[in-house]
C-alpha cells in the first residue's frame, strides 16, 4: 500500500531513501502472507524525492512516497477504508515514534493507493509490484521462463523466474542472455562456397545482422 504525499517533514534527518523498521519485524511477515492483511506494525518505507543524501531540509513542502508491504489480494478482496484507515494511523504513529512528524492536514497531501487499486490499474497482479498474481504454493512455478513465446523476445526481471529481488532478477538477466547465446549458437552459418555461374551469399544470420 503507498501513499502519495506533498507535505512538510520535520523532525528527521530524511535522505533521498529511508526505511523505518517497528520492533517486531517478524510479525509483519506474517500477517501479509500467513493471516493476508495489512501489517499491524509494518516497516515503513519512505522515498523523499526532493532530497539528496546530504540530509538537507528542503523548504516548504515536499514529495515523498509511503510504502508499506500489503497482500497481494487486490483480486480477490477489496480494502475497506476502515482497515486502510487504521494501518495508515499505524503506520504514520511509527514515523512519529522515530521522530519523524508529517503535515498531512492540507487539502490534497495525502493520495493512498491500496492492492485492489493496483489490482484495477495493472488486472492480473492482484495488486503486486511484481507481475501477476501469486496465490498457492504451485504459483511459484508457474513464472515465465527466459524465452518467450514469440521468437526473438526473452524476458528477464522480477515477475519472471526465478523471482522477485535485485539478487534474482540479476540471475534472470544471465539466464536470458544465455538462452539468446544458446538460440544464436543453434543457427549454423553457411559456409560460402563459389558456385560455377553464380555468386557468394551471405548466410542467414550474417544477412540479418544490421
Amino acid at each position: 500500500m503507498t501513499w502519495a504525499l506533498r507535505v512538510r517533514a520535520t523532525g528527521f534527518p530524511l535522505v533521498r531513501h529511508n526505511v523505518f523498521f517497528d520492533a517486531d519485524y517478524a510479525n509483519e511477515f506474517d500477517d501479509v502472507f500467513r493471516r493476508r492483511r495489512l501489517p499491524q506494525r509494518g516497516t515503513v518505507y519512505i522515498c523523499a524525492q526532493d532530497r539528496l543524501d546530504d540530509a538537507s531540509d528542503p523548504a516548504g513542502p515536499e514529495r515523498l512516497l509511503a510504502l508499506v508491504n500489503a497482500p497481494a489480494d487486490g483480486d480477490t478482496r477489496s480494502f475497506e477504508d476502515p482497515e486502510t484507515e487504521a494501518c495508515q494511523s499505524r503506520c504514520m504513529a511509527l514515523l512519529r515514534d522515530c521522530g519523524l512528524a508529517l503535515d498531512l492536514a492540507a487539502p490534497g497531501a495525502v493520495v493512498r493507493r491500496t492492492p485492489a487499486d493496483f489490482h484495477r490499474l495493472f488486472p492480473g497482479t492482484g495488486g503486486a509490484l511484481y507481475g501477476p498474481a501469486t496465490h498457492g504454493w504451485m504459483a511459484l512455478f508457474k513464472r515465465s521462463p527466459s524465452a518467450s513465446r514469440l521468437p526473438g523476445l526473452y524476458l528477464a526481471g522480477g515477475s519472471v523466474h526465478p523471482g522477485p529481488g535485485v539478487p534474482m532478477a540479476a540471475m534472470s538477466g544471465r539466464l536470458a542472455a544465455a538462452t539468446l547465446m544458446a538460440d544464436l549458437a543453434s543457427t549454423h552459418p553457411s559456409r560460402r562456397v563459389l558456385i560455377s555461374g553464380g555468386t557468394s551469399m551471405r548466410s542467414a544470420t550474417t544477412a540479418a545482422t544490421p
